[in-house]
């Protein structure tokens, strides 16, 4: 009986120790609290990859968190539309510029 305390005890440790250590964005992507939302961004041209990405809501409203990482695919565009859950990002679309909202 006590063995079975201690193994049940560990398994919550381990549990506990895990959500600790994985990324943001794995935890958000699992996250059934956390609702799938649009928001704007300009990021830099001439990459793929953008960092630190602050992006703005649909009432151009800044997000008061930036995205870590947003991977994309074309290098000449600069404005795009980014369908994530906070940190994890499911996709983007890049839109033209008079799409983009107006900040506030």
């Amino acid at each position: 009986m006590k063995k079975l305390f201690y193994y049940i005890i560990g398994i919550i440790v381990l549990a506990t120790a895990a959500l600790v250590v994985i990324p943001n964005q794995h935890k958000d992507h699992l996250n059934p609290y956390i609702k799938m939302e649009t928001d704007y961004a300009k990021v830099p041209k001439n990459t793929q990859k953008y960092y630190n990405v602050q992006a703005v809501d649909r009432n151009g409203k800044k997000l008061p968190y930036k995205i870590k990482y947003v991977g994309g695919y074309d290098p000449s565009q600069e404005y795009i539309a980014i369908h994530h859950k906070r940190q994890y990002v499911k996709l983007i679309e890049y839109i033209p510029k008079n799409k983009m909202p107006k900040n506030n």
